[in-house]
């Protein structure tokens, strides 16, 4: 079922359960801006999901006594684990989805009693939360429902781009396949039509957007299968066994976080630690290294330490230059 109809749905059982007032075909027809066959096809959905609706032929439709969507009785618990949410999340209240995931939480919560939800605020106030750092963009919520649409519609679409390095503008064609949020953005994976392969663009480096008058069938595409063993997004297509040694400065750090799916982690008797991955592609682990600079050391494979240790040296000779790029 697409999207544009699963909201359609939503909103015809809003409003047939109304404050139980019946909704004749034309107000319904009127308010969904639907034919009348498509009305009588989600309605005819409705029933068939077992959502009881009653017909009198001269007042029209609406849901038995509202059984759709019963009060809902948060706990204390529940009602305090929402509005943590809500609060981590306000930061990013202009990011795709994000605002309508608050609105979703303030309307349960309005739900709870009040004197519970008071106690949950009061407590709220006592706990903090630092928010994770937020990827700048200005159209991404935007772009966000537009690629959603043309992706359960199977529509085609043209965008141009703005190279992360050089800051040229380019223009693809794209048959849109999945939208998937990670590393702090949001990402369209689609079939570029130039380079005739499924590639990986970010939401935020596109500067504009057009649906196109082509269609396409539904893809053999499998978001695993495309990333694989990737450190984050991007496969590169040759598999590696990387086996890294942290000193015990940041042992237990490192080994506190699921870095990757692959990851084994082995303690020494110094208080270092040994861990391993299996990673489709080393561009994006080595930049992940040498953010630990002189705590961590390349075990394997040695292409990867080769790369490790002229990453550093190239930074090293950048800051024995002082000054001399002008400020």
């Amino acid at each position: 079922m697409g999207l544009q109809r699963i909201q359609r749905l939503l909103h015809l059982i809003t409003l047939l359960q109304s404050g139980g007032e019946f909704k004749t075909i034309y107000d319904l027809m009127a308010e969904l801006d639907v034919s009348r066959s498509t009305l009588f096809r989600d309605l005819k959905m409705l029933d068939e999901v077992g959502i009881p609706y009653v017909f009198s032929p001269d007042k029209g439709y609406r849901i038995v006594n509202n059984c759709f969507l019963q009060p809902i009785n948060l706990t204390m618990q529940e009602t305090l684990a929402l509005l943590m949410v809500a609060k981590s999340y306000l930061p990013q209240r202009g990011r795709a989805m994000v605002g309508s995931t608050l609105s979703a939480i303030w309307k349960l919560v309005a739900s709870v009693p009040e004197p519970i939800r008071a106690d949950c605020s009061d407590m709220v106030e006592a706990i903090s939360v630092a928010p994770d750092r937020i990827a700048i963009s200005d159209n991404e919520d935007q772009l966000f429902l537009s690629i959603q649409r043309c992706i359960d519609e199977r529509t085609a679409i043209r965008i141009t781009y703005q190279h992360p390095i050089s800051q040229d503008i380019s223009t693809f064609d794209i048959n849109p396949y999945q939208l998937h949020f990670a590393t702090r953005a949001w990402y369209l994976f689609g079939y570029m039509h130039e380079y005739k392969e499924v590639r990986i663009l970010k939401l935020a480096r596109m500067r504009s957007f057009q649906m196109l008058d082509k269609h396409f069938a539904k893809p053999r595409f499998n978001l695993d299968k495309q990333i694989g063993n990737a450190w984050q997004l991007i496969n590169e297509g040759k598999s590696y066994d990387v086996e890294l040694e942290f000193a015990p400065m940041v042992a237990v750090n490192v080994a506190e976080v699921h870095w990757h799916k692959t990851q084994k982690v082995r303690f020494l008797d110094n208080g270092s630690a040994r861990v391993t991955f299996k990673v489709d592609g080393l561009k994006e682990i080595s930049w992940w290294i040498c953010g630990y600079a002189n705590q961590v050391q390349v075990i394997k494979p040695d292409i990867l330490r080769q790369r490790v240790r002229q990453m550093h040296l190239d930074a090293l000779n950048m800051h024995d230059k002082p000054g001399e790029s002008g400020s």
